[in-house]
């Protein structure tokens, strides 16, 4: 750069001077013309946390964790060092067919599209542990893929590679059933389960955090995650047997820092059932995964997922696990209950943005709905759709590029650690109770839940809370789009 130049630099910055935030709030209240700037430019969250409307790098400068490097703890910035870069996000969309041969099409169909591991959602027959024949009439492929018998698992992954394709697996209370069939029919094609890949999401208390009852007791449940995940130790040590699942607390209603709280003190009431099984804890905390609902709060669900691997990490640092023990591993799936069947073409913007704003916080995979989810099964062209939006954020958005897009962002920094505040405090009142199951049995997390969701319920009521489509802008001619029922 010439003198000249550099002269001209000092110029340009002369005619610019910074302000302070004095300055800026002065003339900020003459605008106001006496309304009360936090009434007016103070957003109160559903998680009790003020947002301001600027942010400076002293609200960052005595922050714990910042200067951590990606991969590095307290791994707020991710559990690998180069993020996305080397291993990108699985595209891990629900394919949620009943019948085997039609789950088949759909999951080859979609492989060959773009989709990287099979979202396997099972029925409600097998989830309650019942063959066909003993269900009740609605219940086989209710929800999912309907798996009973060899031949059923040969069927739904017929031309399938299960040693090269991951595969999560939801299986509600218990997944043993379910592994013994897919192992044997591994072993039937002359294939290994040493490279059986993915995650069993096995997770009793999300059952009963869901459908408030479970088909069997929980201490048979607990001895069955350990049996699983000791034969996953020794014959499949790549693939996750536990899950924690925080869609029954935002699809009830409930807040980012709730869903934190509430999934860390399930994930430490399983490390204490399995280590009382004679598991050990690297053993345990590595065959653990957490399944986090992704809302239209952008920047707070960054903050969200950033601050779960900080919480987790303190966890295990407190339970004396390794450090790979400590890297999170995250699944994202875009939030049900603000989908709407009224316009659900809107949808479409919705899941773009939670998608968006999971992998900006650093999700290992991610499924986002299609934008008919909430009027029927998904057709061709929906599908298509929703894979399509997580093709267009790596492919042509190039976010596998980026290593922790939101970090150093004086905004995200200063609410990511507000946020693990508030989860830890609250983790440690359920922790006072006796831990999550006890906690669900005196109905202290519903409670929770439920002051939060009458708040929404007033928000959307009193329009605070835009729901383009449904009660804003509403289409009074519109059509519904044909469905698969």
């Amino acid at each position: 750069m010439s003198g000249n130049e550099m002269r001209e630099d000092d110029r340009l910055l002369d005619m610019f001077p910074p302000h302070t935030y004095e300055q800026w709030r002065q003339d900020v209240d003459k605008q106001l013309k006496g309304a009360p700037f936090e009434k007016v430019l103070v957003k109160k969250t559903y998680e009790d946390i003020d947002i301001r409307p600027m942010y400076y790098q002293a609200d960052v400068e005595n922050l714990p964790h910042m200067g951590a490097l990606p991969g590095f703890a307290p791994f707020v910035r991710g559990t690998k060092a180069l993020g996305h870069l080397v291993q990108p996000w699985l595209i891990a969309q629900e394919i949620p067919y009943g019948d085997p041969a039609e789950f088949n099409r759909a999951a080859r169909a979609d492989l060959e599209r773009g989709q990287t591991a099979l979202n396997v959602p099972l029925d409600k027959a097998t989830l309650s542990g019942l063959d066909p024949d003993a269900a009740k009439p609605g219940e086989v492929g209710l929800g999912g893929l309907s798996l009973a018998t060899l031949d059923d698992v040969a069927k739904a992954f017929e031309g399938i590679d299960l040693e090269r394709t991951p595969i999560l697996l939801q299986a509600g209370p218990s997944g043993l059933a379910v592994v013994v069939l897919i192992a044997s029919h591994m072993r039937k094609q002359g294939n290994s389960t040493d490279k059986l890949r993915g995650w069993v999401m096995v997770d009793p208390l999300g059952t009963l955090s869901l459908d408030g009852t479970l088909p069997n007791t929980l201490e048979d449940f607990y001895r069955e995650m350990a049996q699983l995940t000791g034969w996953a130790r020794d014959n499949a040590p790549r693939l996750r047997t536990i899950a924690i699942h925080g869609h029954p607390c935002r699809n009830g209603g409930g807040s980012a820092v709730q869903e934190l709280a509430f999934t860390v003190a399930t994930g430490v009431e399983y490390l204490r059932e399995m280590l009382a099984r004679g598991i050990a804890l690297d053993d345990i905390a590595q065959r653990i995964g957490f399944s986090f609902s992704a809302s239209s709060d952008f920047f707070m669900e960054i903050a969200k997922l950033r601050a779960a691997r900080l919480v987790w990490e303190r966890v295990i640092e407190a339970f004396g696990g390794n450090d790979d023990s400590k890297r999170m591993f995250i699944h994202s799936r875009t939030l049900s209950w603000n989908k709407t069947a009224t316009d659900p073409y809107v949808n479409m913007l919705r899941v773009t943005t939670e998608a968006f704003a999971a992998i900006c916080g650093g999700c290992d995979s991610l499924h986002v709905a299609p934008f008919d989810e909430p009027v029927g099964l998904p057709t061709e062209f929906t599908r298509r759709v929703a894979r399509n939006v997580h093709i267009i954020l790596k492919d042509e958005c190039h976010f596998d590029k980026v290593v922790d897009p939101a970090g150093g962002c004086w905004y995200v920094e200063s609410i990511t650690d507000t946020v693990a505040g508030k989860a830890w405090q609250l983790f440690q009142e359920i922790e006072k109770r006796g831990g999550m199951f006890k906690a669900l049995q005196e109905g202290f997390p519903q409670k929770q839940l439920a002051e939060t969701a009458a708040r929404r319920a007033k928000g959307i009521a009193t329009r605070k809370d835009a729901f383009v489509g449904t009660n804003k802008y509403p289409n009074l001619q519109e059509k519904p789009p044909e469905t698969i029922q």
